[in-house]
């Protein structure tokens, strides 16, 4: 009888917490913004702020960034982007009002010239400038966009409060002191295909073939036509190539960066052998 009363009074207590939840005023005097407001794909819920900073912080926002916030709700991200790191920061937001109380928030932060916040839906808008991409979407959300995402800038780097983005693995996994989770990425450059190189002292003609999985990549290496290496799980970060294999007794390191289509960099760290690639159209 004492637990069926302890659970009753449990029951009544998380219905008053959440009752008290949706009836904060997460807005102003001109709009009551409440904990899950409908949105056009999702229900509103706000950011907390050590979160929103921990994201800020993995992401390594700098001077000349530019933070899109997609789904931007009361625009608390690109505030703290704009006040911590001042950079501009710019919010896309389906709800009108919320787009209206982003920009009143702004200006009650003396940020109007930093941060922009606009209306439009996030599968339309064009957020192709941005060096720093945030989310709070939901996994059906951020699988939808990404495709969008991963033909961003190679470096980009895309984080997601909450929500994980379907089968693309976090470079970093971020935890506040509350438990709240999030999720970096850093947009790969995209490598796939059959790369030849010239720069290789030990054959006259070496070719690597790449099958490549987000940031993670296996490949074949052939030395004049024969395949001497094979490679599994390896990573590329944003334009950075970084993979060693092992052939007839000898260890070959081979670092550089890529360029569209082009790599150029070292063999063994050595500046007195340097590798040169194209990949194939």
């Amino acid at each position: 009888m004492h637990v069926q009363v302890f659970f009753r009074w449990l029951c009544v207590a998380l219905g008053l917490l959440l009752a008290g939840c949706a009836s904060h005023n997460y807005g102003d005097e001109q709009y009551r913004l409440r904990m899950a407001t409908a949105g056009k794909d999702i229900m509103w819920v706000p950011s907390k702020l050590e979160i929103v900073h921990k994201m800020l912080e993995a992401a390594k926002v700098a001077p000349g960034d530019i933070v899109y916030d997609l789904g931007s709700g009361d625009g608390i991200i690109p505030l703290e982007a704009a006040k911590r790191y001042g950079v501009r920061s710019v919010g896309i937001e389906y709800n009108p009002d919320l787009v209206a109380l982003a920009q009143r928030n702004a200006k009650r932060a003396d940020l109007e010239r930093l941060v922009t916040f606009k209306r439009g839906d996030n599968f339309v808008e064009d957020f192709s400038e941005a060096t720093v991409v945030t989310l709070y979407l939901g996994e059906s959300l951020n699988a939808k966009l990404m495709p969008r995402l991963l033909k961003m800038r190679p470096g980009t780097r895309v984080l997601s409060n909450v929500f994980r983005i379907e089968s693309w693995i976090p470079d970093q996994e971020i935890r506040a002191s509350t438990g709240d989770m999030a999720y970096l990425w850093i947009v790969p450059a995209a490598i796939e295909g059959r790369w030849q190189f010239s720069g290789f002292p030990d054959a006259k003609q070496v070719s690597m073939e790449v099958i490549q999985k987000k940031q993670i990549f296996d490949a074949n290496i052939f030395f004049d036509g024969r395949r001497v290496a094979r490679i599994e799980d390896a990573r590329i970060r944003a334009s950075e190539l970084d993979l060693q294999f092992s052939h007839a007794g000898k260890t070959y390191t081979l670092r550089g960066q890529v360029q569209g289509s082009r790599f150029s960099g070292l063999l063994n760290n050595n500046p007195k052998t340097p590798v040169t690639g194209q990949l194939a159209p």
